[in-house]
């Protein structure tokens, strides 16, 4: 073991996996030492210290081990003095600061001072297999000084001098305090999508939790939640390119505006209730969940991680598009089998556009394309696509979305041009559903363009780029 590794020793109040910790046969066959006594964990280690507001414990175990195990013990804890430190930073090369004296303490497992602050006299009977040292350290103060001084690198040396020594390896420990703010997030933050048709369950309950980024709790407290208002949704629409509309109260219900933690646990959770009744069609409703103050006031609350949006939509059923509805610009003939393919619902067939010959004429808009011929009039559509299987190199990554009422006048319909990440990073055989894309009239006819592809882009001429796709859906309202 080198003195230079880094073991990460678990944050304040949490206890260390005691029983069997000295189970590391360092006393097999170890025969001329009859008995040793050395840190379980020796070297450097990092320790993590929250702010809470209170002093942090840490449990160190100091370990029994050798060929007479039976036998009985006696050994000192010391932390270093500047002598000791200079030397230590001299043999490993470091510029360590050690922590000053009035900012930790040895106490007892109740937090209790020792009455000798200088040194920690451990007795180990026959029977023992590890004692445990317990350090308090003052958090508030050590964090403050850390800040002051970013530039040091503040430490505690602690040894252990029993009667055989084994090595610094194991009876020096190098503790590295690092300094973190207490926070609450959402377990599931950000947006969750959700979408329902008539034959949907009305109510549709869905469940979230609040947590503690600590490894243990040792306080009872509260967060309070609030659904975002509508200004709050404004803004977010406005800084990431939606358009979502505020739920309303009627169609949701909170279970609880204040989720409570118990001393000992690291999370709590909520639900709400969607209902889905007099929810207008195809409409992207989203309900924003904030979590706006914490009862302890030394925690934060996560800035990245404080909003859950539930982004809830009421679908048309599914309309159905038969082969004679629909047809493509371009085929590529001896690949695939065609534009009836889109429509047969088996995702082992695809349409696939010519590769083997490169697109002269493509549309400057919509690249290559399918049409489908509506039966009856729509004003707002989901379309969805599925990748071709088995081969994902002409996947989409850019579709333009046309409507017309003639078949060749065509306009780029409302949310109709669509290049998302989602989209880019598709693999074979996935589904991509688009969003919600409205027109001022009705239509009867939609283009389903693929403008570029991780072959490159369509709407070039004789570039060479191609596609494929497996499966077409459609939703549609004319409402």
């Amino acid at each position: 073991m080198n003195i230079r590794q880094f073991i990460c020793l678990i944050a304040a109040g949490a206890a260390l996996l005691l029983v069997g910790a000295c189970e590391d046969h360092r006393g097999d066959n170890l025969d001329e030492f009859s008995t040793m006594v050395y840190f379980r964990n020796g070297g450097e280690q990092s320790l993590t210290l929250y702010r809470t507001g209170e002093d942090g414990l840490y449990r160190i175990p100091v370990c029994k081990s050798g060929s007479k195990l039976s036998s009985t013990a006696s050994a000192v804890v010391i932390p270093f003095d500047d002598a000791q430190m200079a030397m230590y930073n001299t043999k490993y090369e470091t510029s360590y600061s050690l922590i000053p004296e009035n900012l930790y303490s040895f106490v007892d497992e109740n937090r209790n001072p020792l009455s000798e602050q200088a040194k920690v006299d451990l007795e180990f009977g026959k029977d023992d297999l590890y004692k445990v040292v317990y350090l308090s350290l003052k958090t508030v103060d050590l964090s403050a000084l850390m800040e002051k001084n970013p530039e040091a690198e503040y430490v505690l040396g602690l040894q252990v001098f029993a009667k055989e020594r084994v090595s610094d390896d194991i009876n020096l420990i190098v503790l590295k305090p690092g300094i973190e703010v207490p926070y609450v997030s959402f377990l599931t933050s950000g947006v969750e999508s959700h979408s329902y048709s008539s034959s949907s369950p009305t109510r549709q309950t869905y469940h979230n939790t609040v947590t503690l980024n600590m490894e243990e709790n040792l306080w009872d407290f509260s967060c309070t939640l609030a659904p975002g208002s509508e200004e709050w949704l404004n803004d977010y629409n406005n800084v990431n390119g939606k358009s979502f509309e505020l739920l309303p109260a009627a169609n949701y219900t909170l279970s609880a505006t204040e989720v409570k933690f118990d001393s000992g646990t690291l999370e709590a959770s909520f639900d709400v209730e969607i209902n889905r009744e007099s929810m207008g069609m195809m409409t992207e409703y989203a309900l924003p969940i904030l979590i706006t103050s914490c009862s302890k006031k030394e925690f934060s609350i996560d800035p990245s991680k404080n909003a859950f949006i539930l982004n809830v939509r009421l679908d048309p059923d599914e309309i159905t598009i038969t082969s004679d509805m629909i047809s493509v610009s371009h085929n590529q003939s001896g690949d695939g089998d065609g534009a009836p393919a889109l429509v047969d619902g088996n995702d082992a067939t695809y349409w696939h556009s010519p590769w083997s010959s490169k697109v002269t004429d493509p549309d400057p808009v919509y690249g290559v394309y399918a049409d489908i011929a509506l039966k009856s009039s729509l004003k707002a559509i989901v379309l969805a696509y599925e990748t071709r299987s088995g081969n994902s190199n002409g996947v989409p990554t850019h579709v333009v979305v046309g409507v017309s009422n003639d078949g060749s006048s065509w306009t780029v319909i409302e949310n109709g041009d669509v290049a998302t990440e989602e989209m880019a990073g598709a693999v074979a055989g996935q589904w991509i559903e688009l969003p919600v894309m409205k027109h001022s009239s009705s239509f009867k006819y939609i283009r389903l363009g693929i403008a570029e592809s991780k072959a490159g882009d369509l709407r070039v001429p004789s570039s060479g780029a191609f596609t494929a796709l497996a499966e077409i859906t459609l939703k549609g309202t004319d409402n």
